[in-house]
């Protein structure tokens, strides 16, 4: 049986397809992120990200693997008893591209820009050094923003059609 995919054009699916369809890289369905699992985000990131540095002119293959890669840390993020959300986030933020790039080395054979990516793509904790990184760290920000968004509508839309005010999501 053939995985379906969202449409995609030929070069992001050739480029693609082999980390999508991994064995170790599909446990990222199961992994919970913000709306979605952290295998959706990846796809959203790695397909927004190629299709800027298409426009841009920068090296596309790096950006959807990097993209894709990004997030390949394997764990469900929680938050230890006794820590602060804000101190646990920023621990997570330090941390995880660094479980990310050693996951993504042992898989797959990166070059120095897909290195670049995973690494450096929490800006401000972490510095991209090439265009294609900090075109990957502002996508990856932007479908944050956008999961956040959709988390708060829906709270949103829960709390008004049980005849409740709206309040702040917990995000």
């Amino acid at each position: 049986m053939k995985k379906q995919y969202r449409v995609y054009d030929s070069f992001f699916m050739e480029v693609a397809r082999p980390i999508l369809e991994h064995e170790v890289y599909q446990q990222m369905r199961e992994i919970r992120h913000h709306r979605g699992s952290v295998f959706d985000h990846c796809v959203d990131v790695a397909s927004g990200a190629y299709r800027i540095g298409k426009k841009l002119g920068l090296d596309c293959r790096s950006i959807i693997r990097g993209g894709l890669l990004h997030d390949f840390y394997l764990y469900k993020y929680r938050r230890r008893e006794r820590h602060s959300a804000w101190m646990e986030g920023l621990r997570h933020s330090r941390l995880h591209p660094r479980i990310a790039l050693y996951n993504a080395e042992i898989f797959f054979e990166l070059n120095d820009t897909e290195r670049d990516v995973i690494a450096h793509h929490m800006f401000p904790v972490g510095l991209p050094r090439s265009p294609e990184a900090w075109v990957v760290s502002a996508m990856d920000k932007i479908s944050a923003m956008a999961e956040y968004r959709g988390r708060a509508a829906a709270f949103t839309f829960a709390a008004l059609a049980l005849g409740g005010q709206p309040k702040k999501a917990p995000c």
